[in-house]
């Protein structure tokens, strides 16, 4: 109590040492200051107000979050879906749109290029499966024909068959393998080899000095038939 008289005489001396134009500026800003204080203060204790149908929009978000957190496909997110599974929010904007927004035209993919951001909007394609095609692509080397993704763990052939008139393959972007130097390892990650034919392969190709065309290795049965089809885009000869 003693500390507080005596910092208050400090103060009030030391408040009239000052101008008197420094005073009213003092005075003023002590005012602002209290003024912003109360208006914090008032709106704490103000009844909480909150715009029409805010309830329905909150419930509607909840409900889509919830969707995506769980689907595999943002086809589960259109429009005749969150009808079932929403309460409708009341606004300006018509219900209609978002069924007329499937309608307008679409830009074709690029299967070897795309992320996996850019592949979310095709039918059927959600998160797990975007990765998935990422990840097998970069195995593979790239995609030479659609048909490769029915190889994709869990991907439905009904699926394939949907997107096919939204994707193009661009075969400039597959990452060759060098038959010539190609290592051991380089040649197990593909997923079209296992170990006993990379195991042939380079003791076929250590034995003849090289590899020149991939008809030898037909002939001397190094690969069989099957496999060599499969493989035929991905290696190169030098």
């Amino acid at each position: 109590m003693v500390t507080y008289i005596l910092m208050s005489k400090k103060l009030r001396r030391e408040f009239y040492l000052l101008s008197r134009g420094e005073q009213r500026a003092l005075l003023l800003v002590t005012f602002l200051l209290l003024l912003s204080l109360s208006i914090r203060l008032l709106v704490q204790f103000l009844p909480g107000r909150e715009p029409p149908g805010i309830e329905n929009f909150e419930r509607e978000a909840r409900a889509l979050m919830a969707m995506l957190a769980t689907a595999d496909s943002l086809e589960l997110l259109r429009a005749d879906s969150l009808e079932a599974t929403s309460v409708p929010f009341k606004g300006n904007a018509k219900s209609t749109e978002a069924k007329q927004s499937q309608d307008r035209p679409y830009s074709m993919i690029d299967l070897n290029r795309a992320d996996s951001i850019q592949l979310l909007p095709l039918p059927g394609i959600g998160p797990v499966f975007a990765g998935r095609i990422v990840k097998y692509r970069n195995l593979l080397g790239g995609f030479l024909r659609a048909d490769q993704l029915e190889e994709i763990y869990g991907m439905p052939p009904e699926t394939v068959d949907r997107i096919r008139d939204r994707i193009y393959i661009d075969s400039t972007a597959i990452r060759k393998i060098h038959l010539d130097s190609a290592t051991f390892r380089e040649l197990l990650r593909h997923p079209y080899l296992d170990y006993d034919q990379v195991k042939a392969l380079l003791d076929y190709r250590e034995f003849k000095g090289g590899i020149t065309t991939l008809k030898e290795l037909q002939i001397n049965q190094i690969l069989h038939d099957t496999s060599l089809g499969m493989l035929v885009g991905y290696f190169e000869l030098w």
